[in-house]
């Protein structure tokens, strides 16, 4: 399996703070079924691209050495997980963080708060740029969570996003489970990693998360998830097309 979405590159964020850290992740994602995983550390700002990319390649040198040293069966890909603002509309560069250098970004935007016609601008944008969007664990956003209509305006204009793995295996709240389920079992998800951060607590033990699916989501969809879709970013392929289809949002009993 490849993991498009993981913090695993030490003192680079909020994800592992030693090399050692970041070593037992690596046994961790090996240990459960993944063996390519792309870095993607957070960049917050535009302006700071590269200095980004010098410390990121310090890292992830390092940690690929140890990795064949100690014969670990993973291949180590560079990224970023790009935060999304206002200065989108001035930021130059960004090719250059994009996932293994392929056409494909990945995203995130404020969780609490965004109008929807602000963050279709945002995405319009990154298109304007000759770059696909890919936007990160879109089951947490609130906005999303309560308009599932957004999430099919943006299916409709090609946006591809990717759902956690903790999500789906319950891990977090009712809402984010629901969105993530609704959007694995519809298609509108081309892709589940796990947006892992240490080797406990938010680990990358994806296997382990995979048994804990929900049983009907299928296998042709998990496959094309977990490596398909991944595989045609580290190629820099487009993204196999498939059947996405419209999520609806389920009443709860009291709901009017």
């Amino acid at each position: 399996m490849t993991d498009i979405h993981s913090h695993i590159l030490y003192d680079m964020d909020d994800g592992p703070e030693s090399f050692g850290d970041s070593l037992k992740m690596c046994e961790t994602a090996a240990e459960y079924g993944i063996d390519k995983i792309i870095t993607t550390s957070h960049l917050t700002s535009p302006g700071m691209i590269d200095a980004f990319i010098k410390k990121r390649g310090s890292r992830l040198e390092r940690l690929r050495e140890e990795v064949s040293a100690r014969r670990i069966g993973l291949e180590l890909f560079h990224g970023a997980e790009v935060y999304v603002d206002d200065d989108i509309f001035y930021a130059k560069g960004l090719e250059k963080v994009t996932l293994n250098d392929s056409r494909y970004l990945l995203v995130e935007f404020d969780f609490k708060s965004l109008g929807a016609n602000r963050l279709i601008r945002y995405i319009e944008e990154i298109f304007k740029m000759g770059l696909v969007p890919i936007v990160a664990h879109p089951e947490r956003y609130r906005y999303l969570q309560s308009d599932y209509g957004i999430v099919n305006y943006l299916v409709d204009m090609d946006v591809l996003f990717q759902i956690n793995a903790g999500s789906l295996a319950s891990l977090g709240g009712r809402e984010e489970f629901e969105l993530a389920h609704q959007m694995a079992l519809n298609n509108a998800a081309s892709f589940i990693a796990t947006d892992s951060h240490s080797h406990h607590g938010r680990s990358n033990d994806l296997l382990r998360m995979v048994r804990y699916f929900p049983p009907d989501i299928r296998r042709e969809s998990l496959d094309y998830m977990l490596y398909d879709s991944p595989q045609a970013v580290l190629d820099d392929r487009p993204v196999p097309r498939i059947v996405r289809r419209r999520i609806v949002r389920k009443k709860r009993k009291g709901w009017a």
